[in-house]
């Protein structure tokens, strides 16, 4: 985009040289009273050929100038899509941090739940021992005492 309006602005200097030369040029036809008609002539047909010339660079320039403006209204669309786009990016982001901390919390307290787990497992299988041993003596006082 930048090397077009390069160009364009080139072709826009090389226009202005031309129409300076071509006024220049009129301008020394004009205080010169005494001219051939045959030079006249041509120097009508250059004259209008630089305008033909003219009136075209100036459709391309318009033209040109267009296709930027359209350009340019193209670049600002991206842009605030881009603006957009990483808003949600960053969005995500604060979430995918937030569901890492939630996830390491709840690993920690399932780890710890694990740990409960088997403590508990451990002084069950110790009451149940236990359990055993008292019924063993029980069962053995009642033997004794029937």
């Amino acid at each position: 985009m930048y090397d077009q309006l390069k160009d364009l602005e080139k072709m826009i200097l090389d226009i202005k040289k031309q129409y300076q030369l071509v006024s220049a040029e009129l301008s020394s036809l004009k205080q010169k009273p005494n001219v051939d008609p045959k030079e006249l002539a041509t120097l009508k047909t250059q004259l209008e050929n630089r305008n033909t010339e003219h009136a075209q660079a100036k459709k391309q320039l318009s033209d040109l100038d267009k296709r930027y403006q359209s350009l340019a209204e193209a670049h600002h669309m991206i842009g605030e899509e881009q603006d957009k786009l990483q808003n949600q990016f960053d969005k995500l982001q604060q979430q995918n941090s937030e569901l890492k901390q939630q996830n390491h919390d709840l690993q920690q307290q399932n780890s710890e739940l694990k740990q409960q787990n088997h403590d508990l497992q451990e002084k069950n299988q110790l009451a149940a021992e236990r359990t055993q041993v008292v019924l063993k003596r029980l069962t053995h006082i009642d033997q004794m005492e029937g």
